[in-house]
């Protein structure tokens, strides 16, 4: 089989649970290489929990998760080893010394300038470039966390509370970009919010979480352009 035709991650009658009270429970689904996928529902509904999982955060209860036809490496203790190349997106990396410019020069030393040019060249945000990371707002640190993992290029890319501190502007920035980046480049983005509005500009399936059940899938229709990079 092509590998790209292999699933990024299998889920097989997963369970998850505390205490007597279920988390997760999904029959079986399967993620795909180069889609952006998100994931809904309320609070309590299970998408951190999900997160979680797909992240090797969490231990099964039943079921099997596969990551690429294999489950998760484990070290002498039985903690998941996660491979690198999937990235949950956050902002723990991200110091709150010296400049926007300085922290992405310093990252990714001359992609920096096409960093600039694609994400910091709008006349509205140009000054946040030579902006101190400390004197950032909630949203611009949230610009500054997702270009980075977006220019990380990792194979799983996965973003809890997508939208969070964005104006509309902003997120159909992104939506556009995330979409793009899963096209071009094959990566598998999975995304999660309460609300539905802010990833459905973004996802080619969306996936909606009841009290932990898998309520609904629903598929969008996007152009096709796989990447046989990965």
């Amino acid at each position: 089989m092509n590998r790209i035709q292999i699933p990024i991650f299998e889920l097989k009658n997963i369970l998850i649970s505390y205490g007597d009270k279920t988390a997760l429970k999904i029959g079986n689904f399967k993620f795909h290489r180069g889609t952006v996928y998100g994931i809904a529902g309320p609070l309590g509904s299970g998408k951190s929990t999900f997160l979680n999982m797909l992240r090797g955060k969490l231990d099964l209860d039943d079921g099997e998760l596969l990551y690429e036809r294999n489950p998760f490496k484990k070290n002498w203790r039985g903690k998941i080893k996660l491979p690198e190349e999937i990235l949950y997106a956050t902002g723990a990396d991200v110091s709150s010394g010296g400049t926007v410019n300085q922290f992405f020069t310093s990252r990714f030393q001359d992609r920096s300038k096409q960093i600039k040019k694609q994400y910091y060249s709008n006349n509205n945000i140009a000054n946040e470039w030579e902006a101190s990371i400390a004197s950032l707002s909630a949203g611009q640190l949230r610009r500054l966390n997702l270009v980075t993992a977006i220019e990380s290029d990792p194979k799983v890319l996965i973003i809890d509370d997508y939208g969070i501190n964005f104006d509309d502007s902003t997120l159909r920035e992104f939506n556009k970009k995330l979409s793009h980046t899963a096209r071009a480049r094959g990566v598998t983005i999975i995304l999660s919010s309460s609300r539905v509005k802010d990833i459905s500009g973004a996802v080619s399936v969306l996936l909606s979480l009841d009290n932990g059940h898998l309520a609904k899938v629903r598929s969008f229709k996007k152009p096709e352009q796989h990447s046989s990079r990965r």
